[in-house]
């Protein structure tokens, strides 16, 4: 099986409009966003549809509508993909996107947590007139010296990001970035405005950081699915081993610079065949191949990620999912159960309840695809004693065992072959 990298992309990448192809194809997809917006209490689909430009960027909306948009992409891509990624790693935000579908967040949780981490900035944003550019084609040495020459005790300007080879991010007073771009022009150099509210990853963020670490000492943090790529040292994240270095990492994140380069020298050591950036635009896609011009890269917004024969769905199984109904049932229930969290430490009780009953239904989805023939009544009956078991080994809540389940059989037409049960009924505790 290729070796998958998920990349998850930042603030900057939303557009308006963003999220239209995936949610009018994929209805696990338009249901990502309704939970959003029931979690934050407004229609975050129809911002990212119908929403102005403006508005959409402002920091506090963008970072949970980008969020929303990578989850749903990741989820979609769980129910047409088989296995688990290789590894994960997002672009600032996009860390928390990664941390949200390998399930050490659980959703509800993480878009309320970039809400606050928005609102946070925003306000950090507001104090001082700042922004971000990416600078391209500038060696280090000379870059530094010309931000040397700009900054001062009242003028702010720093290497934010380290993206690739050739392009790095700073950030800093809009006054002192006015100046960068005249010295730059003229030159090979290349300035580009970034599409932010602020200057992030730079000092200008230290109390909003602070208060960052307050929420995140009051989260609960779960063992990943598969691994994730911290942004400040391009390791991987341990969070059911150290909570306390994962929370000290998101914490730094904010004021420090973002270590792309880092991550995708990771994902390199990882043996990545193939990426495939989940969420809105394709930027990150772009850095991969710079970085590995040959690579296979995809990326959730190109509808070619569903189409390409050998790289997607293969053609029996794009016509099982025309099919839709009971075609998408067991597909969708490994869906579900990836993005379920995990309320309990990792035990052998995991592996029995889990890991052998999750791999047993990814083998019947296989053979369905391999055959076009649609699962019997006793493989969906599989399907679904499978999700029981997920959601009493990972301690899952009564009422979101209810929302899921009921969402299921209403999605699929599978009402009349399965009853979610009752809260103290047998599966729903």
């Amino acid at each position: 099986m290729t070796k998958a990298g998920l990349l998850f992309p930042g603030q900057g990448s939303q557009y308006v409009g963003m999220a239209k192809a995936l949610t009018e194809r994929y209805v696990s997809a338009r249901r990502t966003f309704e939970e959003a917006g029931d979690y934050l209490g407004w229609d975050v689909l129809r911002l990212c549809l119908e929403g102005d430009k403006m508005t959409l960027t402002a920091t506090a909306n963008a970072q949970p509508a980008i969020l929303t948009h990578s989850v749903a992409a990741y989820r979609v891509w769980t129910e047409i993909y088989e296995g688990m990624p290789a590894v994960g790693g997002g672009h600032s935000l996009g860390e928390f996107s990664a941390l949200a579908c390998s399930g050490v967040f659980r959703f509800a949780d993480a878009v309320r947590l970039v809400r606050y981490r928005g609102e946070l900035m925003q306000a950090a944003a507001g104090t001082a007139d700042g922004g971000m550019a990416a600078i391209s084609g500038m060696d280090d040495d000379r870059l530094e010296r010309v931000l040397q020459e700009i900054r001062s005790e009242d003028m702010i300007l720093v290497v934010a990001g380290i993206n690739s080879a050739r392009q790095r991010v700073v950030s800093g007073h809009r006054k002192a970035l006015e100046q960068l771009a005249r010295r730059i022009e003229g030159s090979t150099a290349k300035y580009t405005p970034l599409n932010v509210g602020g200057a992030f990853h730079s000092p200008f963020m230290a109390d909003a950081a602070a208060q960052l670490k307050v929420r995140l000492e009051d989260c609960v943090f779960n063992a990943p699915s598969w691994p994730v790529l911290s942004n400040v040292t391009g390791t991987q994240h341990v969070a059911e081993r150290d909570t306390a270095s994962l929370i000290e990492r998101l914490t730094l994140q904010m004021t420090w610079p973002v270590q792309w380069v880092a991550c995708m020298e990771a994902m390199q050591a990882y043996g990545i065949e193939r990426t495939v950036e989940l969420g809105p635009g394709s930027v990150l896609t772009r850095l991969w191949k710079s970085f590995q011009p040959d690579a296979d890269s995809q990326y959730s917004d190109d509808p070619r990620l569903y189409e390409q024969s050998g790289t997607s769905l293969s053609g029996t199984a794009q016509a099982l999912q025309g099919r839709g109904g009971i075609a998408d049932f067991l597909p969708r229930c490994l869906g579900i159960a990836v993005s379920t969290r995990n309320n309990r430490a990792e035990t052998e009780t995991y592996r029995t309840g889990v890991l052998e009953p999750y791999r047993a239904v990814e083998r019947l989805v296989a053979a369905s695809r391999e055959s076009a023939e649609l699962p019997s009544e006793d493989q969906l009956r599989q399907g679904w004693d499978m999700l029981l078991s997920v959601f009493e080994t990972k301690g899952t809540e009564a009422s979101e065992r209810i929302l899921r389940l009921t969402t299921l059989i209403n999605e699929t037409g599978t009402e009349n072959l399965f009853a979610v049960p009752k809260p103290n009924d047998g599966g729903v505790a």
